[in-house]
């Protein structure tokens, strides 16, 4: 493949139509294992640098902790510090394995989610496919951009990072748009109404579950005069 050919496959639709047109299964496991690879890099890296109470009360604090700290207080912010100390090595074993959440949760959510629009009669495993070559593609400038800025704290480096990893989360997302409409043979409303259905029901509403719940565990503990 040339050069050209291959800078084109940064279209996310090209690169959609490129996978489920050739990927193989052999491959995505290779895909996810590269991409397992620097996320554990990263992952390593996180957990050898950044200590918890350092990025809550340090310098380097980030502006949303000076948001949660104005609204709840010091000592509320107290508690759910000690609730990431207590569950930080969770959190970075979540962290390096997250290409295996996306790769899964991702493509069966958006197979679920056309199941549920019926649109039957289409195959799981292409889009289980470019779900793995969307995420390696993802995920090693991703990690690469925290490795060497810093995923974390205040400064322009962390900035960067998280800039990088923001541009190459909304391609990843674009890709699984196109692969949408490409595999399923939907446009318009209905491949949007796939996309979204599939990116709230199976990605944010678990998420504002898992924040609902840390609001709700500092609430139950300020009436218990907990602190």
């Amino acid at each position: 493949m040339s050069g050209a050919a291959i800078a084109s496959l940064a279209s996310p639709r090209r690169f959609a139509a490129w996978v489920l047109g050739r990927g193989t299964l052999v491959t995505a496991f290779g895909c996810i294992a590269i991409a397992m690879a620097f996320s554990t890099a990263a992952a390593y890296r996180l957990a050898a640098t950044m200590h918890v109470e350092d990025l809550v009360f340090g310098p380097g604090r980030i502006d949303p902790v000076n948001a949660l700290i104005g609204a709840i207080g010091v000592d509320r912010t107290s508690v759910l510090v000690y609730m990431l100390q207590r569950s930080f090595d969770a959190l970075v074993v979540a962290s390096a394995i997250t290409p295996l959440f996306l790769w899964i949760l991702g493509s069966s959510a958006m197979h679920a989610a056309a199941r549920i629009r019926r649109v039957r009669g289409h195959p799981y495993l292409p889009m289980l496919i470019l779900f793995a070559y969307a995420e390696v593609v993802y995920q090693i400038p991703t990690s690469v951009a925290g490795l060497v800025f810093g995923g974390l704290g205040g400064g322009p480096g962390p900035q960067i990072a998280t800039l990088v990893s923001l541009v190459m989360l909304v391609w990843f997302a674009a890709v699984a748009y196109r692969g949408i409409e490409l595999h399923y043979e939907v446009s318009g409303d209905r491949a949007v109404s796939i996309f979204v259905l599939g990116a709230l029901a199976f990605y944010l509403l678990p998420l504002i579950l898992i924040v609902g719940t840390l609001v709700a565990i500092v609430l139950v503990a300020a009436y218990l005069q907990y602190f």
